[in-house]
């Protein structure tokens, strides 16, 4: 039943809502698993988007947590709506479900094996430290203001720690940052410094790479190429900027995306090189002062 469907990013996030409850409760999968009277295996699969919601196993799964009946109902609206979408457009992902793409991003690259990101303006936000990410939205960065200082950094250490697992489980980067973005003073120069040396850090586990990208022409706008685990997970785009924050989910473009980043790749600087320059520019954010 599950093999041809390939969900949305809209469902994805759904079924990351259905783990966020169970985490909220503090409840294992084996506990919820006995109480909502479902097995390990269908329990998993439905958090991680791998077979079709059944709005029923939503509502259950709401009382099970003891959620407020508001809650669980929109829940199961949204995948109701995601179903219904599937079924008249099978072909056509879309996300049109209230999707927040600037929320759900935060979430969706660390579940990522590989990510390929450029920073046209800005160091990507996945790399970004909590206090340059807060400092950003004075930017009038529109992507940033519900940002919350806490979660941000709770996030950032979960990333850090996704990146230097062991064992080569941890997800594949490379990042790609314009020379503008390197040198763009963020909130002040001992935030942004922070986060230069924190890319610095960074590039020394072997699945991180940084290249600093200049010259013309570039992409008018950040973005995030993200492959996942699973099979039926395909690829998407997030791009961020103009006003605004979306995914892109069709094969074709991000395919398209994926042969622009290794043209650019092949054009910066070399990582060796890059990490001089980051380090040539962390340095003058000290000794410049304010």
């Amino acid at each position: 039943m599950t093999t041809n469907f390939h969900p949305s990013m809209a469902e994805r996030a759904i079924g990351r809502e259905l783990r966020r409850w169970r985490n909220d409760a503090g409840l294992s999968l084996t506990v919820a698993c006995k109480r909502a009277g479902f097995s390990a295996a269908t329990l998993s699969l439905t958090e991680n988007a791998l077979k079709p919601f059944d709005p029923l196993d939503i509502m259950l799964l709401g009382r099970v947590y003891e959620l407020p009946n508001h809650v669980w109902k929109q829940t199961v609206k949204h995948a109701e709506t995601a179903a219904s979408e599937r079924t008249q457009n099978a072909n056509v992902p879309h996300n049109s479900v209230e999707l927040n793409a600037a929320r759900d991003v935060d979430d969706a690259y660390l579940e990522a094996v590989t990510i390929c990101a450029f920073g046209v303006d800005l160091i990507p936000r996945f790399l970004q430290t909590p206090e340059y990410r807060i400092s950003a939205t004075a930017l009038g960065c529109p992507t940033y203001p519900a940002d919350c200082p806490e979660r941000t950094a709770a996030q950032q250490a979960r990333w850090t720690d996704s990146l230097t697992a062991t064992a080569g489980r941890g997800p594949t980067v490379k990042a790609l940052i314009s020379r503008d973005a390197i040198r763009r003073v963020v909130g002040n120069p001992a935030i942004t410094n922070a986060a230069l040396l924190q890319l610095i850090r960074l590039s020394e586990i072997e699945t991180f790479t940084v290249q600093v990208t200049e010259g013309k022409p570039l992409p008018e706008s950040s973005y995030l190429h993200l492959s996942f685990p699973h099979r039926q997970h395909s690829d998407a785009v997030y791009v961020e900027g103009g006003g605004n924050a979306r995914y892109i989910e069709d094969p074709t473009v991000c395919q398209l995306v994926g042969q622009s980043f290794r043209a650019l790749q092949h054009a910066a600087l070399s990582p060796a090189q890059s990490i001089e320059v980051i380090a040539e520019t962390a340095s003058t954010m000290t000794d410049g002062g304010d």
